[in-house]
């Protein structure tokens, strides 16, 4: 395989990509969307089953503790959060529960098989799961029967490219993208995966921000509904939203040709620390480099003309939600 071949199956056509490594849990009781939807930026509640959203879950300081895909099912909530953060998450939970009906469960048996592109929703109709072509909204899933198996066919949100998630028994899901290859559907390397994530400015918990950050600092701006009830740092939140100054932003790096740091390399803004990169790749549209960071309001405010300086070299950087 190689990187421009894979970049032109994810862009122009539809592939097998690695999914983003996670955990799953289950909310179940009658009272599971009142509860977690006031641990949770995202509007959850009253979600119809088949539905979804994207959001954070925040401690009482407004930090972001996972970030969380949440799925309505008819009697339940699944949530897709960041790689080995299931038992922190669900201790989390577990002390707000007084009087509310709702068990939180881990999904450990659960994992997924993920095809990308433009035409990976008719790929996946013309190998039998038709429902496929109305999942058009972000989250949106259904239960679909794939080449003999039956798994939760999912819409990812925030992909680059259209792309969906089979969650099915990870004893199972292998052999299921095997199949999947077999039927003749390509394979694309995490390389061309990883490049397209950067290029399209989507920040990855535990790897682009962490505990340590607030959700407007992320640039994902969707992740945070602004009229929904009480939930745990609402306030601070909200303050920080209205007041329009968070302390650092994610931004976008453009590197010079020939000069790719590797991911932790020390960024300076006017002769001062102004933090690490946090992801980096070739691009997959030219020849230079691209990354994510997390800078401060001090290099944010100085742009249009502002640039850093990484290994002593200059490199131009945008915010995401510009």
């Amino acid at each position: 395989m190689s990187f421009e071949r894979d970049i032109r199956l994810l862009t122009v056509e539809a592939a097998l990509c690695e999914p983003v490594p996670a955990s799953r849990l289950e909310l179940m009781g009658p009272d599971r969307e009142r509860f977690f939807g006031g641990m949770v930026t995202a509007a959850i509640e009253g979600l119809e089953p088949g539905t979804g959203r994207f959001g954070f879950i925040t401690d009482v300081r407004g930090r972001i503790l996972a970030s969380a895909a949440v799925l309505a099912l008819e009697d339940r909530l699944w949530l897709e959060i960041p790689k080995g953060r299931g038992r922190t998450i669900i201790e989390h939970l577990d002390k707000y529960i007084v009087t509310d009906q709702v068990e939180i469960l881990p999904l450990g048996d659960m994992a997924s098989v993920r095809i990308a592109g433009p035409r990976s929703a008719e790929v996946l109709a013309d190998l039998g799961a038709s429902a496929t072509r109305d999942l058009t909204e972000p989250w949106s899933h259904t239960q679909v029967e794939l080449l003999d198996y039956q798994a939760r066919l999912v819409r990812e949100g925030h992909s680059p490219v259209p792309a969906f998630s089979l969650w099915q028994s990870s004893a199972i899901a292998p052999l299921m993208a095997e199949d999947l290859a077999d039927a003749g559907v390509p394979q694309a390397g995490a390389e061309a995966t990883e490049a397209l994530r950067i290029e399209h400015g989507h920040p990855l918990w535990g790897v682009d921000y962490d505990d340590a950050n607030l959700p407007q600092e992320t640039g994902i701006e969707d992740a945070v509904d602004y009229e929904k009830g009480c939930y745990l740092g609402q306030e601070i939140v909200a303050r920080i939203h209205y007041r329009g100054q968070p302390a650092r932003r994610m931004c976008r790096l453009v590197f010079e040709p020939g000069h790719t740091p590797a991911s932790g390399a020390a960024i300076e803004f006017d002769g001062r620390p102004a933090g690490t990169v946090t992801s980096v790749s070739p691009s997959p549209r030219d020849d230079a480099a691209i990354g994510l960071a997390l800078l401060p309001r001090r290099a944010v405010d100085a742009l249009p003309e502002a640039l850093v300086r990484i290994e002593g070299r200059k490199v131009r950087f945008k915010p995401l939600d510009t």
